[in-house]
């Protein structure tokens, strides 16, 4: 028993840290090849309610070696696939600030290193609206100030992440850090009627969703049977037949349940 929990244990860790990072890898494609599609036909979205997970804009900043695409939800779920925006704010370039969240470490941590982005650096996003430069005012983290109105001007940027403190300032996330950024080239554009006026609670920072765990009780039974059946098959097959046939389906429904489990955790870790 020992065993089997410290091997799932390690499993877990494996999956955060590198085959997460595939998954939204491979989102990520996909979600580039339908946006390529949607801007040079113009119809991505930008106004009204956007369906969560939705791809809207592409942000880059090559300070930091950022280069992705942003979709519309800020939930584990959003954000296990790539940055998510906001709902209730305005899209990037519109009046008003956007705020972009993006995760610190898992699913490839694509704002794992917004921390270190340079004060006066350009953070560039496109959406269906036209191509908009912001230039970074400061990173700040809990109890610092505020940028003023003057510096943020009409339109301005967020990027929201996590980071961790002390010695396990690596692997843990206890807080909340922010970068803001003002924009200095593109033109404001209007935010349509019709846009979200709150979000959920999974989509605040820091949230998990806990309606994975209906899934995750579903895919953890699973992977039970599943077990149970290799199990059986041993007791039937010779050894390689069990290996063929077992090792894929019992590799496949742990997938599944890890991933459910990784949307629990906070959505900006």
């Amino acid at each position: 028993m020992l065993a089997g929990l410290a091997a799932f244990a390690f499993w877990f860790v494996l999956f955060a840290v590198v085959f997460s990072g595939l998954q939204e890898s491979h989102s990520q494609h996909l979600l580039s090849t339908q946006l390529r599609a949607e801007l040079a036909q113009e119809i991505a979205p930008f106004g009204g309610r956007i369906g969560p997970g939705t791809p809207i804009a592409r942000i880059d900043a090559g300070s930091i070696g950022l280069n992705a695409v942003v979709v519309e939800g800020t939930s584990s779920a959003d954000l296990a696939k790539g940055p998510g925006h906001l709902p209730d704010t305005p899209l990037p370039g519109q009046a008003g600030n956007s705020e972009i969240y993006g995760r610190s470490t898992m699913f490839g941590g694509p704002f794992g290193s917004v921390h270190d982005l340079p004060k006066g650096s350009i953070i560039t996003v496109t959406t269906e609206q036209g191509v908009f430069n912001f230039r970074v005012i400061d990173v700040r983290g809990p109890g610092d100030p505020l940028p003023s109105a003057a510096q943020i001007g009409k339109t301005s940027l967020t990027l929201v992440t996590s980071a961790g403190s002390g010695w396990t300032t690596d692997w843990t996330d206890d807080h909340v850090i922010y970068a803001d950024a003002t924009l200095v080239t593109g033109t404001v554009q209007p935010a349509p009627s019709g846009r979200p006026t709150s979000v959920p609670a999974i989509d605040k920072p820091l949230a998990g969703d806990t309606g994975e765990l209906v899934p995750l009780v579903l895919w953890l039974q699973l992977l039970v049977v599943a077990s149970a059946g290799v199990a059986f098959a041993y007791t039937k097959w010779s050894a390689w037949q069990v290996w063929v046939v077992g090792l894929p389906v019992l590799l496949a429904v742990l997938w599944a349940t890890t991933s459910a489990a990784m949307l629990l955790l906070p959505n900006l870790a």
